[in-house]
């Protein structure tokens, strides 16, 4: 008897479960902390965009003087005699209008010298801007590229050394198709090319008529 009572007993004990731990479920964020948390980042994003902001302020004027300045540059080397450049209005087509910017008259002793276009052509890298300066007589003065995003080493080469340029001084309005484009920088030769036709195109009926 006492062994089918210590048989029983361990019997009773082997069937004894271990109780189950609730699983805790994971707490799920109110509607307040997600506000809060959009609050925080809207927060961060204006902050971002008053810094831009800022610092656009400070740096835009500089940026336009020394634009400023280097068309100024342009505009004297391209007619030394020049005492004084006036901006003129010219009717144009809305076409042409995409190219050309800004017209001054070079004026000298009294006597027109001349005109200095400003023109944007787009360019293997972007806007090429330049100023091309054409004489009453109708002859180029010459070209000179303000700024530019052309590719260094290639595009920007044939700028900065003026093989491209050079062949613009003395050029009329029909010689233009003459000028030769540069081996490896053909898009960027092509586009100073256009951008002066372009030029001519705007002051035709000043060339013409002496003005408007």
């Amino acid at each position: 008897m006492i062994l089918l009572n210590n048989m029983e007993e361990t019997s009773d004990v082997s069937v004894k479960k271990t109780p189950t731990v609730p699983k805790e479920k994971p707490t799920k964020k109110g509607g307040g902390e997600l506000q809060t948390l959009s609050l925080r980042l809207m927060i961060i994003i204006a902050s971002v965009v008053l810094m831009l902001a800022v610092v656009n302020g400070l740096t835009k004027d500089k940026i336009d003087e020394n634009a400023k300045k280097a068309n100024d540059e342009a505009r004297i080397s391209l007619f030394a005699d020049a005492t004084s450049f006036e901006p003129v209005s010219v009717d144009i087509s809305d076409d042409l209008s995409q190219y050309i910017g800004e017209i001054y008259e070079a004026v000298g002793s009294g006597d027109s010298l001349g005109y200095c276009v400003s023109v944007a052509y787009n360019g293997f890298g972007g806007a090429i801007n330049m100023i091309v300066g054409i004489s009453v007589d109708g002859l180029m003065t010459g070209v000179k590229v303000v700024s530019h995003s052309e590719t260094p080493g290639v595009g920007e080469r044939i700028i900065s050394n003026g093989s491209i340029l050079s062949q613009f001084v003395n050029a009329s309005e029909n010689s233009i198709a003459s000028v030769e484009t540069i081996t490896g920088a053909t898009v960027t030769s092509k586009a100073i090319i256009e951008g002066v036709s372009k030029a001519f195109e705007a002051v035709s009926q000043l060339l013409t008529d002496g003005g408007l």
